[in-house]
């Protein structure tokens, strides 16, 4: 009985948490609301991969800030997150996460409106979902430490650098073009992939 009861506790030792990001990690944000933009505002923009800022319009000409964040809000209202596509291996990936025996909290910064259709989405693409989604409302850290995560992965550059001042957990960047230049900041991982980032995690 104490050999099992040990066998449990070096079990539930090794059990991690992870927080996961939502768009830019397991949705494609860019590919969803970039034809919103050019639609609804009658502008060209360069492809995603040529975006070198988190906020577009800091370096799109044309793209002014408030018609940014007022068609922000309007594409989330109109069911665009919803619609959003899985972006590579993000499915494999929290699914391998799930049975390797660990633990997921999806942690997002998306609008409070888009909770319903964030769970929908999620169900509809099963992904490893149980209600644990939470909406950060601007500062993830507070999260990361009530739910003690232990690593979380994200792209917003602002929001990486806010995990690495304000909790223990083991940060994660995805890399993209926008976020390259928080190469001074320290105390994060940067990885490319999915892969990558189970990998370091030693999952």
């Amino acid at each position: 009985m104490k050999r099992l009861e040990r066998i449990f506790v070096s079990l539930r030792k090794k059990r991690k948490h992870l927080g996961i990001d939502l768009d830019g990690i397991c949705f494609d944000f860019q590919a969803g609301f970039i034809p919103w933009l050019e639609e609804h505002l009658d502008i060209e923009l360069p492809p995603s991969e040529e975006i070198t800022s988190y906020y577009w319009y800091e370096e799109i000409e044309g793209l002014e800030e408030k018609a940014f964040w007022d068609e922000f809000h309007k594409f989330g209202k109109a069911d665009g997150y919803f619609a959003l596509d899985v972006l590579p291996g993000a499915l494999e990936g929290l699914h391998r996460i799930v049975e390797a025996g660990h633990r997921i909290t999806y942690i997002t910064n998306r609008p409070n409106y888009a909770y319903r259709q964030t769970a929908r989405a999620l169900t509809l693409h099963n992904f490893p979902f149980s209600g644990k989604l939470e909406f950060a409302e601007g500062r993830k850290s507070p999260l990361v430490r009530e739910k003690r995560v232990e690593a979380f992965i994200d792209d917003s550059p602002r929001t990486v650098a806010e995990l690495c001042a304000g909790t223990e957990a083991r940060i994660y960047c995805m890399d993209y073009p926008f976020n390259r230049d928080i190469h001074n900041l320290t105390g994060y991982t940067r990885v490319s992939s999915w892969d990558e980032f189970l990998e370091k995690e030693g999952i």
